[in-house]
């Protein structure tokens, strides 16, 4: 949708003309995305009307799949699966229809938007461990709905998502590479530019440091839920292979080692041993987000101009995390999912494409200036500085309620649970019944908020 409102824009500012109109829109889109956090901390699920304002927008087509995403959230803090279901289902459409199935005329008109203008001027298309994430909670919300039939439906596409992770990300890589190969046909300054950006690698390079990324394209979160619910649908041979997978890829991890035991040896019986047990997912803190910085950089616009652009970058930041280490019923869970590097290793990946069009988009933006200026009229070229100023932002949308790590455990059913954190307080407990399985998933976004539970019996 805002392809639409802005395409004309973005030809205006392109020819430096009919800035005033472009400037007001600028001011109005190129802003700090919507902060969800705050509502998913504490909702007022009763009282507050917004989660429908936030499903109207969406269907209109007002930014759906970050809408979507966050507030599907939302909803499903305050219980209302239906709703967040919903709101999830308006993110996957738009995931196939505006994305997936996106035309080359799209793309392109997209892609000058971006550069023209900037990301934040057209709908957000998400990353692809959102899309696996979006897949997981639909799945979560329909087991709580009782409707195991559509549950299975959606682990089943988050196990697929992530089967086809690799291929997306080569894709992608092939895109940079080729994206490269044109910026050295287009650019005659290309050498002296290319060294001139080595001062954003460099920045870069310190911030990776703090993370660990990997060329493993999965979340192992999505796999252990996938497993669990195998399990409480009764499929006991598709749980443990599911399972299998995390307990080859940590060899070392005792706690993978003995449910992947239990698993495989239910699978394997022929009789219903009556025994019972629970599965805790606990999602800790907040994941990392994206922040807008700055950096200069000297830029070749010909061989007697050189340009210093100014330009505005996305960068990552770590949020806190709540308990880190909690237990269940005596037995401590373990780190299953780090979001932050799941983040960080697609971000580092898409990175390159995302320097090259702001390096394109500030030099666009200062020939602007620069030839509205030489017209010698002191007004326009104000208005001109003015919303080249309002539009240099990079895009810091992302889904903000996703946690910072996941941990799991499985235990016996005795009819209770308790979950502990570090220092041996009591952060969440109830009564299960002992003939059935359950899933236990606990939400902790910080110590102060108290954690959301939910739990799922079968």
């Amino acid at each position: 949708m805002r392809k639409n409102i802005v395409l004309s824009c973005a030809i205006l500012v392109a020819v430096g003309i009919g800035l005033s109109g472009c400037s007001s829109t600028a001011f109005s889109i190129a802003n700090k995305p919507t902060d969800f956090v705050q509502d998913f901390k504490t909702p007022a699920c009763d009282t507050k009307n917004y989660l429908a304002d936030e499903l109207q927008k969406a269907k209109d087509g007002d930014d759906p799949i970050y809408l979507s995403i966050n507030a599907a959230s939302v909803a499903r803090s305050c219980g209302k699966f239906e709703l967040s279901n919903e709101f999830l289902d308006l993110a996957e459409d738009s995931y196939k229809f505006d994305v997936d199935l996106e035309s080359t005329t799209s793309k392109v008109t997209k892609n000058a938007i971006g550069v023209l203008l900037n990301d934040t001027f057209t709908d957000y298309d998400g990353n692809l461990y959102e899309r696996i994430m979006v897949n997981v909670y639909k799945g979560l919300n329909f087991m709580s709905l009782g409707d195991y039939e559509n549950a299975r439906v959606e682990f089943n596409r988050a196990l697929l998502r992530q089967d086809k992770a690799k291929d997306y990300f080569a894709a992608q890589i092939a895109a940079n590479k080729k994206e490269l190969e044109k910026a050295k046909k287009d650019d005659p300054n290309y050498k002296e530019n290319a060294k001139n950006s080595k001062v954003i690698q460099e920045q870069y390079s310190q911030l990776f440091a703090e993370f660990k990324t990997s060329e493993k394209f999965t979340n192992p979160y999505a796999t252990y839920l996938a497993s669990v619910f195998f399990f409480l649908d009764g499929d006991y041979a598709n749980s443990a292979d599911k399972f299998r997978e995390i307990a080859i890829a940590n060899p070392k991890n005792r706690t993978f080692a003995n449910i992947n035991r239990t698993l495989q040896n239910k699978a394997k019986r022929t009789r219903d041993d009556g025994k019972r047990y629970i599965f805790l997912a606990y999602e800790d803190g907040l994941g990392t987000i994206k922040e807008n910085f700055r950096i200069n950089m000297p830029y070749v616009m010909s061989s007697n101009n050189i340009a210093t652009l100014n330009l505005a970058l996305p960068t990552l930041k770590k949020r806190d995390a709540s308990y880190k280490n909690i237990s269940i019923n005596n037995n401590k869970a373990a780190q299953v999912s780090n979001f932050d590097d799941i983040f960080a290793t697609e971000f580092k990946i898409e990175l390159p494409g995302i320097i090259t069009k702001s390096i394109l988009s500030m030099a666009a933006k200062s020939a602007t200036s620069a030839a509205v200026a030489n017209d010698g009229n002191g007004m326009l070229s104000l208005l001109t500085s003015a919303t080249m100023s309002a539009i240099n932002v990079a895009d810091t949308r992302v889904w903000q309620t996703l946690p910072k790590t996941a941990n799991i455990a499985m235990v016996p059913n005795n009819g209770s649970y308790t979950i502990k954190d570090s220092t041996g307080a009591t952060i969440a407990s109830g009564k299960v019944d002992k003939k059935k399985n359950a899933l236990i998933w606990v939400r902790s976004i910080d110590k102060k908020t108290q954690p959301q539970v939910i739990v799922q019996e079968r």
